[in-house]
């Protein structure tokens, strides 16, 4: 069902390139399970309160063609995703790497259509001062003209890179050292937001940093909550930014685990 990247015989994380058995067909191509370095597995994957949420994932509520939303990567309607046989690299500093291509098809005039072509890459490095990184990186371009990409056309505006972590109604969020409060809307956060569980039981990570980038800057505005949901970095938001055809959206999302 997918790649398993190790340290030092211990999992570190799983990159699903296939459903399980007996699992919806989109539910594919994404991160489950993540572990903290003591062991514990701080992704979720299906639960009961959000089924469509999956370990750490990208997808967008709304892709459009020609400004016609005809897919929902959320929840898989009309989108098929095509993952090539992933491949891994060791490298010297000790991280490994999967890498993978995937086609986007979605119905184009009643036809299956392949709209965007994704390269994507999981990076995870060994443990270093009582943290672990690992780095997502998603890199898209469009496969014809007008393909597009938004979030939720509400205050909200949730879509795009995403962490479904456990445990966060115990956990106090901060950025720029003040203290978040989760709100119905997204919100602006400075470059890094913080999960911090106070006097977790082992092997419960202490604490969870989480940072995006879009096309190498920061990306500051998430939708955030602290009862049982997705953090997300609510990128482009509700209004739809387009893909383009002669060049590359770039994407990325760093963790640091401890």
């Amino acid at each position: 069902d997918g790649v398993q990247l190790v340290e030092g015989g211990a999992p570190v994380l799983l990159y699903r390139s296939r459903p399980a058995p007996g699992r919806e067909p989109w539910r594919t191509h994404y991160v489950h399970p993540v572990y903290s370095i003591g062991g514990a597995v701080i992704t979720e994957d299906a639960p009961a309160d959000h089924i469509h949420h999956r370990g750490i994932f990208w997808a967008w509520r709304r892709i459009l063609v020609d400004g016609v939303k005809l897919a929902d990567g959320w929840v898989g309607d009309n989108l098929v995703l095509e993952v090539t046989s992933p491949t891994v690299t060791s490298h010297e500093d000790g991280s490994a790497q999967v890498d993978v291509e995937v086609r986007w098809i979605v119905p184009v005039n009643g036809r299956p259509t392949p709209i965007i072509k994704e390269t994507s890459s999981i990076r995870a490095y060994p443990a270093a001062d009582g943290a672990r990184r690992i780095d997502v990186s998603v890199v898209l371009r469009a496969l014809r003209h007008g393909v597009e990409l938004a979030g939720t056309d509400d205050e909200k505006g949730y879509g795009g890179l995403s962490l479904r972590v456990a445990n966060p109604q115990q956990a106090e969020i901060e950025s720029d050292g003040r203290v978040l409060h989760a709100t119905v809307a997204g919100m602006q956060t400075g470059e890094w937001v913080v999960f911090n569980w106070r006097a977790p039981p082992p092997p419960w990570p202490a604490r969870i940093a989480a940072s995006c980038q879009v096309d190498g800057h920061a990306w500051t505005r998430w939708v955030l909550r602290q009862e049982p949901s997705m953090q997300n970095c609510a990128f482009p938001g509700a209004a739809p930014t387009a893909v383009p055809r002669d060049g590359v959206l770039r994407l990325g999302l760093t963790l640091l685990v401890e």
